[in-house]
């Protein structure tokens, strides 16, 4: 029996970081692939695609030689992606000590992870076969076709709906010998530069100012504009620079429902080809986009979080929109941050990286306070937009209507008298949070988890919204059978059938995650706004996040005392960031915009800082705090977790592993139970790891991985989270 000379070793999407060697395939010829191309393997039963990571001799192997077993197929000659690339997964590995290959699988399109090539660009083209042929006056289809293929030369499937020409009269005409068709790659649109419709004020044209001031290369900017200060003309106006250089522009957006809308103004701005990026795309328009990108078909990218990772031709610029936000923070599989890879692709393609937010992460801040990030700040709103007027309204001993204070109806009243619109807030879904048995106190809790279901009315269901179970909605208590049942609390559900009943009259949207789960919904009800008169809005935090709606001139933040009461020391942060960024949809156009916040502690010194003061002060503050308890950014910090079954298990585990644990390089505190301490029937625990430097961090999580193999079982849920955003 002959053994192979050369082996392939691979990195395969499992949750083991370690190479797999496996022979060539018999149909295969021995040769020095590169490293990056895709290879189909059998793993343990499965077929699976593998990422070579380089040939070897078949010495260097530890796998007995005649255990080897021979691949299935190479299914590349070269690699996809670029060295740039790969570079960026080399460090996501790296940085957040996660098996490689799966790193692989998360940087790439799932269509590429299954085995499946690239899609050719080219598309069917029908063009001019007879020149002489002339329709019958009656055909007015074929008249239309054909004017088109006359003026254009030729015209691609992809041109038929905007043109109403149909396939069907296409054929007709290919069949009578007039037209041909094949398939070609459409050329690549000229890039054009629409003027901007409104001149730039001062404040932006000294951001662009300092943009041409920068010297070629790397260089992270923390672009601080106050809400409806016209950040996103600045992102046009550097986005021009790069295009006009002949280079690509990556832009990335903290969720989709923003994706349509900073589409449509890239889209009105330029005529070029864009490549998008979202979670409601299917998997095949997303490859087909991934490879316009990857061939520079693509000038700009506009994509959410995954984004990142796709491969350019000629990059050129990177921007973070709502930098802070986060959504950009993966927090499952590979824990990455979209907007710190960001950085470091940056520095890869040597090209400006600009994180543009209204209320900044502390980090992003404390990197521009010690001059590692550039800072532009806006401090105006643009145009003839004036500030906000916040005010706090104190509800205790109020009588209150669904969460609203009776008073502030008539401030609702007001606002809708005069044909302008108000934004209600409140960040919880559903109809109520608490489902209670009046009689005898009985609730109703999620058999897996340690939360309170939720009622659904409209569905008739009470739903968990951290496990996703469900249970109808009873209409007898279990306990004692008592007809007494009520809901507690309200939600974005309650409140939109109490405003409709309040306001019959006026038209309401409620946004959440239920209204907008159907395809293209969330766009639907924005554009319906922007030209709608007098309307209420009611919705949860999706709300907040850049969205332009120049008629609302009343914000109202229903609860704004649930996010003072967070247990994670970055709760205080994030409740800045969203009451910032709530109140900031108001007065966006012409018209002044107030806001006014409902709570119980209208003496609480944050609040009273961050109305009084702004964000800035209110995060310097928090800043100062962080640093005095050594807490990032001033530590760098990482979070292990572990689920069992058994409570006492888990804790057994985490305390042994703090044993094991090397010393000197940092401080490990814990464990403690998350603060979810039970989830689909796993009981959650964690241990918070902070060190001086980035470096002893990750020494010492590389030495907690080592200890944790010798520990953690297939029963276990087990991961560590380099630089947590969220801790519970």
């Amino acid at each position: 029996m002959l053994y192979p000379a050369k082996l392939l070793r691979l990195v395969l999407p499992v949750p083991l970081d370690t190479a797999y060697d496996y022979a060539f395939p018999e149909s295969e010829r021995v040769s020095d692939y590169p490293e990056g191309i895709r290879v189909q393997v059998n793993f343990r039963g499965q077929v699976v695609v593998g990422w070579l990571r380089a040939v070897i001799d078949a010495a260097e192997s530890a796998v007995p030689v005649e255990k080897i077993k021979p691949a299935l197929a190479i299914l590349d000659a070269e690699p996809l992606l670029p060295s740039s690339s790969l570079e960026l997964i080399q460090f996501a590995h790296r940085y957040y000590q996660h098996p490689l290959g799966e790193v692989f699988q998360v940087a790439n399109p799932t269509l590429v992870n299954k085995g499946q090539s690239p899609p050719s660009l080219k598309e069917k083209c029908w063009f001019l076969a007879d020149e002489h042929y002339t329709p019958r006056p009656s055909a007015a289809k074929q008249i239309k076709a054909l004017a088109a293929i006359k003026s254009q030369g030729q015209l691609f499937v992809s041109q038929l709906n905007d043109l109403d020409v149909t396939q069907a009269t296409l054929k007709t005409l290919v069949s009578r010998g007039v037209l041909d068709m094949q398939a070609r790659e459409k050329p690549k649109q000229a890039v054009v530069c629409h003027p901007a419709p409104y001149p730039l004020d001062t404040q932006q044209k000294a951001c662009l100012d300092a943009f041409d001031a920068l010297p070629e290369g790397y260089h992270p900017v923390l672009l601080e504009g106050v809400t409806g200060s016209g950040k996103t003309e600045v992102y046009l106006h550097l986005v021009e620079r790069t295009l006009k250089q002949g280079r690509q522009a990556l832009i990335l957006v903290p969720e989709i429902g923003l994706t349509p809308q900073t589409l449509s103004r890239f889209a009105k701005r330029f005529g070029c080809d864009m490549a998008i990026f979202h979670s409601s795309l299917s998997e095949s328009q997303k490859l087909v986009d991934w490879q316009k990108a990857k061939t520079g078909r693509a000038d700009i990218i506009i994509g959410t979080r995954s984004a990142i990772f796709t491969p350019c031709l000629n990059l050129g610029l990177i921007i973070v929109d709502e930098e802070h936000d986060l959504s950009y923070k993966q927090q499952d599989s590979l824990r990455y941050s979209a907007r710190d890879l960001a950085c470091v692709r940056g520095n890869i393609h040597q090209v400006p990286v600009v994180l543009g937010s209204a209320t900044p992460s502390l980090e992003t801040l404390y990197n521009a306070e010690i001059k590692k990030f550039h800072h532009w700040v806006m401090g105006e709103r643009a145009g003839s937009a004036k500030a906000c007027e916040v005010s706090l309204f104190d509800i205790k001993q109020q009588p209150m209507v669904e969460g609203i204070a009776e008073p502030l109806l008539d401030d609702i009243r007001q606002t809708l008298s005069r044909d302008e619109q108000v934004l209600l807030f409140i960040n919880r879904r559903g109809f109520a949070p608490v489902l209670m048995c009046h009689d005898c106190g009985w609730v109703e809790e999620c058999p897996a988890c340690d939360v309170r279901l939720t009622v659904h009315k409209a569905q008739g269901l009470s739903i968990c919204h951290h496990c996703g179970g469900y249970e109808r909605t009873p209409t007898r208590c279990p306990v004692c059978q008592s007809l007494s049942i009520e809901p507690q609390g309200v939600g974005t559900e309650r409140l939109a059938l109490a405003m409709a009943e309040l306001f019959p009259d006026v038209p309401s949207y409620r946004i959440d995650r239920d209204t907008t789960r159907k395809k293209g919904s969330m766009e639907a009800m924005m554009t319906a706004l922007h030209d709608q008169g007098r309307a209420i809005l009611i919705g949860t935090q999706m709300l907040a996040k850049g969205h332009h709606l120049p008629n609302v001139t009343l914000v109202v933040i229903v609860d704004a005392d649930a996010g003072l009461m967070g247990a994670d020391f970055r709760a205080v942060e994030r409740f800045g960031q969203l009451i910032t960024q709530v109140t900031g949809r108001s007065g966006r156009g012409e018209k002044t915009g107030r806001a006014i916040i409902q709570t119980h502690y209208p003496d609480h010194e944050q609040l009273l800082k961050l109305i009084h003061f702004g964000y800035r002060r209110f995060a310097m503050d928090i800043l100062a705090e962080r640093k005095r308890l050594n807490l990032p950014p001033f530590a760098y910090m990482a979070l292990v977790r572990l689920e069992a079954r058994e409570q006492q298990e888990a804790l057994s585990i985490l305390h042994q592993l703090i044993e094991k644990a090397p010393r000197g390089l940092g401080r490990l505190l814990g464990p403690f139970a998350s603060g979810l301490a039970r989830r689909a029937h796993f009981f959650r625990f964690q241990v918070h790891v902070y060190a001086d430097s980035r470096g002893a961090l990750q020494a010492l999580v590389k030495a907690l991985l080592t200890e944790s193999r010798s520990l953690i079982k297939h029963r276990h849920r087990f991961s560590i989270d380099i630089d947590p955003q969220d801790m519970a």
